[in-house]
């Protein structure tokens, strides 16, 4: 008999320090995955259009550097790289996966030991209000690249209370994963999100890309809405 497995794909936004220098919000996004729910199908549509856009079809897609005009994406036209976000978009919502986001405002914390505290009480009361579900798995398998050493240790922290069953997949390369990609827009979407929440208001860049506030609700985050977890 098949061993019952949930992948979960983990990234995260913003600097986990707390500093006049670090970013406001930090995030932490998980998407979750049933292992029997094949998604290859929806794998091979997006690498197509992909390919069609005159991209790798293994292009790995970065969702900041699109919206801010960075990097491999710094000759593309505001139109060639929205077609490239609303298509990883489109994967994401066409594939049986669910997400959750954990945000941290550093205006309302103290120092850096808070901002690991925050982050750790919502994840653990996350897993927890989940047991049951995440419970009927043999295996959960995390995907995380380890790009900061400290949320590596908070999520291991945090996984203990499946310290049975947990999987920490070592050397995860975010080109190989396309539900890595997913945790990455996620990361992005609700970072925007945040913001719009506590009136900071979207950047000029994302006010740009995304066609204003009203067209960014309207075209992301109701769809969003439909697989984010409670």
């Amino acid at each position: 008999m098949r061993t019952r497995e949930i992948s979960v794909f983990i990234d995260e936004s913003g600097s986990y320090e707390h500093d006049r220098l670090s970013s406001r919000y930090y995030l932490v996004c998980m998407v979750f995955h049933d292992q029997s729910v094949e998604i290859s199908a929806e794998i091979e549509k997006l690498e197509s259009a992909l390919e069609a856009m005159g991209l790798d079809r293994l292009h790995c897609v970065h969702a900041g550097p699109l919206i801010r005009r960075e990097g491999e994406y710094s000759s593309m036209s505001r139109e060639e790289r929205r077609g490239i976000f609303r298509r990883m978009f489109l994967f994401f919502h066409n594939v049986d996966v669910t997400y959750k986001c954990f945000v941290v405002d550093k205006n309302f914390i103290g120092p850096h030991p808070d901002v690991h505290d925050s982050l750790l009480q919502q994840i653990i009361g996350f897993l927890l209000s989940k047991s049951d579900e995440l419970s009927a798995y043999e295996k959960l398998k995390v995907y995380y690249d380890n790009g900061q050493s400290k949320l590596t240790s908070l999520l291991k922290e945090a996984f203990t209370i499946f310290a049975s069953r947990t999987e920490f997949i070592p050397d995860v390369e975010p080109a190989r994963y396309r539900l890595f990609q997913v945790a990455d827009i996620a990361c992005t979407l609700e970072l925007a999100r945040a913001k719009l929440l506590s009136h900071e208001g979207l950047s000029e860049s994302e006010i740009a890309f995304f066609g204003g506030v009203k067209k960014f609700k309207k075209n992301y985050l109701k769809l969003l809405d439909r697989q984010r977890a409670n």
